[in-house]
Parts: C-alpha cells; structure tokens; sequence
C-alpha cells in the first residue's frame, strides 16, 4: 500500500506537466478551467504526500484511524430499518399465538400489547441517525389538527424526549424488542 501511495504522486505530477494549450486559448475560460484543475490535482498530490509520510512516522495512529472509520461504516451499513422492525414485530406476535396463554411470559405480553396499541393509534416514529436508528412515540397521530398538535407551547419538551424512546436499533438488531421478547414462552 506505502509503494502505491508513492506512485502516486508522481502520476499526478506528471499529468500535470503534460497538459499545455495553444497561445490563442491563453486567458479563456477554458484555460482558466485547466489552470483550476492543475490546482487540485496539485492540493491532492500534497495530501497524498502528507499522508503517506504520517503513514509512516505514526503507524498506530492511522491504524486506529482506519478500524474507526471501518467500525463507522459497518455500522453504517448494518443500520436497522422501520421495516425491519416491522418485521420482527409482526414474527413475534405470530409466534405468541401459537403459545398458550398460560405459558407466555406477561412482560413480552404487555410489551407487545403496547406496541400494537401504538402502531394502531399512529404515534410511532422511526429516525436513523447514521449508526444507529431510533423508534420512539408522540403524543398526537400526523393527521390529528387539534390545538394541541398546531401550539408550540404544548409540544414535548426535549427533557421528556428520552422517555419516549421505544427501541435502539444497531448492528442489525433492534435490542429492546429482542430483550423483551427473547423468552416470549416462559412465565416465571
């Protein structure tokens, strides 16, 4: 990699030095565009010097660099979404039916009596923050145009906001929903 990185440079140095126009181009726009091009192509043959020579004296940090970075994109790329949650959901509640009552553990109930009531009422919300995604609730559904909805002095504030987080979702997994409902079929 410290080999292409050296290469590298001197292609675009090269590039650089070949691209000549005719005197009657001179100080048209197109030189002009040439000339602004030189210029980055330059700016980017200085960053890939400099970050093969901090490559080099500082290995570990560019090392842990490149797993933060690697560790952001998975994680990017790994982010559930409200139809993954939907699914999930709607396996869980299929699988409790087939449980008897007596059986079903009275928290995964409660829980999933919730989340029914919410998704029927229209107060949940999805939000995904890059890494990671959010389900959370509002007090009124999008189509309801009540005074309470339209004033801004009744809206939540962002103290209470936290309460109304249902699910963190991360790494391809929504992790309040599958506590809860991991042992759907135990009643201690």
């Amino acid at each position: 990699m410290i080999k292409s990185l050296t290469k590298a440079p001197n292609i675009i140095s090269n590039l650089k030095n070949k691209i000549k126009f005719p005197e009657k181009l001179q100080g048209k726009i197109l030189n002009k565009w040439a000339v602004y091009w030189k210029n980055i192509f330059g700016d980017y043959r200085q960053m890939l010097v400099d970050l093969r020579t901090d490559i080099q004296d500082e290995p570990l940090r560019a090392m842990k660099w490149t797993v933060g970075l690697g560790t952001l994109y998975v994680l990017s790329m790994r982010n559930p979404s409200e139809l993954d949650f939907k699914d999930h959901l709607k396996r869980i509640n299929n699988e409790t039916v087939m449980v008897s009552p007596d059986c079903l553990n009275p928290k995964t109930v409660k829980h999933l009596w919730y989340l029914d009531t919410c998704y029927n009422q229209g107060v949940i919300r999805y939000k995904s923050l890059g890494i990671f995604s959010l389900m959370y609730t509002t007090d009124l559904n999008d189509s309801c145009d009540l005074y309470k909805a339209q004033c801004s002095y009744l809206q939540p504030t962002f103290t209470s906001w936290p309460s109304r987080i249902i699910d963190v979702g991360i790494m391809g997994q929504w992790w309040n929903l599958y506590i809860k409902t991991h042992n759907y079929d135990v009643n201690y």
